[in-house]
């Protein structure tokens, strides 16, 4: 409820008893990939994890915030897939032909594992802002 009233009105955003699922999806691909995580460190990471790729830039600070007020003992650390980033940069490079920009393969990164726990996303953007190149590099992957 929260995340609902601070943050902007955005279609694409999605609070309900769905998300709530795909966040314990998300702790629980935590968990199996580090047994020693507490329930809190799994709760804070499967939220900021599954929803900061569909949050607008103008709202990251307020939801990073959010999470900060709720989990106040725990500091963040992003974990991210070594082998699927190497495997996304080197199709960014030698495949496409395209500058591997660090934004751009996070966003190739977050797409691939919301895509674990989602069985189907919507990609919005302003026109030319890279999302068909994102999807289509995560195809080529």
């Amino acid at each position: 409820m929260l995340s609902r009233d601070l943050l902007s009105k955005q279609r694409h955003y999605d609070w309900g008893l769905r998300a709530v699922k795909s966040v314990l999806r998300q702790a629980g691909k935590l968990k199996r990939g580090d047994p020693n995580l507490s329930e809190d460190e799994l709760l804070m990471k499967g939220l900021r994890d599954f929803n900061m790729p569909k949050i607008v830039t103008d709202d990251k600070t307020i939801f990073i915030k959010l999470i900060e007020d709720l989990f106040p003992s725990i500091k963040y650390t992003a974990k991210i897939d070594a082998d699927l980033k190497k495997l996304v940069m080197g199709t960014i490079k030698k495949d496409m032909g395209l500058i591997a920009e660090e934004i751009f393969t996070l966003k190739i990164i977050q797409m691939a594992e919301i895509l674990e726990v989602r069985h189907c996303i919507f990609v919005v953007g302003a026109p030319g802002c890279g999302k068909s190149a994102v999807w289509q590099t995560l195809m080529q992957v």
